[in-house]
């Protein structure tokens, strides 16, 4: 039986063989560059084929290496370095929280005291008239439509994005907090960043040409960069714990990162607009990566085919 065991080229990927019950197999240059010399082939053109495959053998190897190079060289941030992974929960809960509005209300109105003024007043109402009970009928309905009116207006809903991000910080410190009233540790920082990068980032998609906004924006993203940073020295088990949390991975935190025109092109901040124009030699080098990460592509496939071949061939 034919097997081979090498990485495959272009991804890792374990290719499945087309065999039934056969093995997982990984492409192989001598494997892509295999030529099929018939029984009855003369000696000049099996000679022929033998220089071809070694020709053809080291071409993929040089293909391959200077495309590893090359990926090595660009290797893409495993999240957004900006707003971390999209499916955190850390977030979605907190965005959540403060659209929920039988829970919490505007100006940091917290819904228990909101219930005992309101409940303080009726009864000192009450307390005041000590009328019949028509009249104190009609006091309970005045009251309600107060308590409405009052709802109405500390409703989240109706409330400004300022409002709704000190809610969040509130909510995303009480989240991080090692003890009450905790606000100065590395992980209860990182997560208020967290949430005003948040906020601050919708206001740069909905502004795009409000650059104070954007570059206060940038400064935060550094600022949490250096604060996990110390973290991961001083306890780096939290380190892990909050950046996991926050929905970020270590390479976003660790690797030089500059929020320019590049960031919100790849990340689609604006959409599909172009915001870097390459010049014509960039955008040739760009060309040729394309080029090779193409061939590397038809190697891998050239090497699925012969092993094919070379499984029937052995049945």
């Amino acid at each position: 039986m034919f097997r081979i065991t090498s990485r495959l080229f272009s991804t890792g990927r374990v290719l499945s063989s087309a065999v039934p019950n056969a093995a997982p197999i990984r492409a192989h240059p001598t494997l892509a560059a295999k030529q099929f010399i018939a029984e009855d082939a003369s000696k000049s053109k099996a000679k022929i084929l033998r220089r071809k495959e070694k020709r053809l053998k080291k071409q993929i190897i040089r293909d391959v290496n200077n495309y590893k190079k090359h990926q090595l060289k660009n290797v893409q941030f495993q999240v957004d370095p900006v707003l971390g992974d999209p499916k955190n929960e850390f977030m979605n809960h907190i965005k959540k929280e403060v659209d929920n509005e039988f829970k919490h209300l505007a100006y940091g109105i917290e819904r228990s005291e909101f219930e005992k003024l309101l409940y303080g007043a009726e009864k000192a109402a009450f307390d005041k008239t000590k009328g019949t009970e028509v009249l104190n009928e009609s006091i309970r309905l005045a009251e309600e439509r107060k308590k409405r009116a009052l709802e109405i207006i500390l409703n989240m809903k109706n409330t400004n994005a300022q409002d709704k991000k000190v809610l969040a910080i509130k909510l995303a410190r009480q989240d991080f907090q090692r003890h009450e009233g905790d606000t100065a540790s590395p992980e209860v920082q990182a997560a208020i960043l967290t949430v005003k990068i948040h906020f601050g980032m919708d206001h740069v998609k909905n502004f795009p040409k409000d650059h104070t906004n954007t570059e206060r924006v940038r400064q935060m993203v550094q600022h949490r960069q250096r604060i996990l940073k110390y973290l991961k020295k001083d306890k780096p088990e939290m380190y892990y714990h909050t950046i996991a949390k926050l929905g970020l991975t270590d390479d976003v935190i660790t690797r030089e990162f500059n929020m320019g025109r590049q960031y919100f092109q790849d990340f689609k901040v604006w959409g599909d607009k172009q915001l870097v124009k390459l010049s014509d030699k960039q955008q040739g080098k760009v060309n040729k990566i394309h080029e090779l990460q193409k061939r590397v592509s038809e190697y891998n496939d050239l090497a699925r085919k012969n092993y094919e071949i070379l499984q029937r061939g052995n049945e």
